[in-house]
């Protein structure tokens, strides 16, 4: 982690999106410790979350051995950071479509993301620890999509996107890339 310390595009991160780099990349880093010190506790607390996916969640993380830092990509935060401004503006449902109807493949294309991208959508109060744990519990969806893209070796790119709204809300669109360089 001491790599993402030294990265000039996390420093200048506002405090919220630093907090999403360090416990995404924690949880990559130290899959099975983050399960343990941090996913397990939150279950205890919150028992209804138990299911079959928080079983499966513990089961991937144990077999995911430790993954690519992520680091910033100055054009990810930027595409994450309009994606979560444009919904907050027109206080819409989460989406990966934009309110103008563009998709995240053409968003990511406009951009100069050309290759291997994927998008999270998180909504709710602010706290980043609990957001990114529902992420990994990805309840309801039979593909498992947000997890597989938090656990995917492939990204090593991300963007962090965050947006208020209405009632002490807010929304985060984390926007992940393999590396873009050439």
């Amino acid at each position: 982690m001491e790599i993402l310390l030294q990265n000039n595009e996390f420093a200048s991160l506002n405090p919220d999106q630093q907090e999403w780099f360090y416990w995404t990349n924690l949880s990559r880093q130290k899959p099975r410790f983050f399960f343990d010190s941090v996913v397990q506790p939150i279950l205890k607390t919150y028992p209804e979350l138990q299911s079959g996916y928080t079983t499966s969640l513990k089961n991937d993380l144990n077999k995911a051995g430790q993954l690519p830092l992520i680091l910033p990509n100055k054009k990810l935060l930027a595409v994450a950071q309009y994606h979560a401004n444009d919904l907050a503006k027109h206080k819409s449902s989460p989406s990966h479509n934009s309110t103008n109807g563009q998709t995240f493949q053409q968003r990511m294309i406009k951009n100069e993301i050309n290759r291997c991208a994927a998008e999270n959508i998180s909504y709710g109060p602010l706290n980043t620890v609990m957001s990114l744990v529902l992420l990994f519990i990805d309840e309801g969806l039979q593909d498992l999509g947000h997890r597989k893209n938090l656990l995917s070796p492939t990204y090593i790119e991300m963007g962090i996107g965050i947006a208020s709204y209405p009632n002490n809300l807010i929304l985060v669109v984390q926007d992940f890339a393999c590396s873009q360089a050439l």
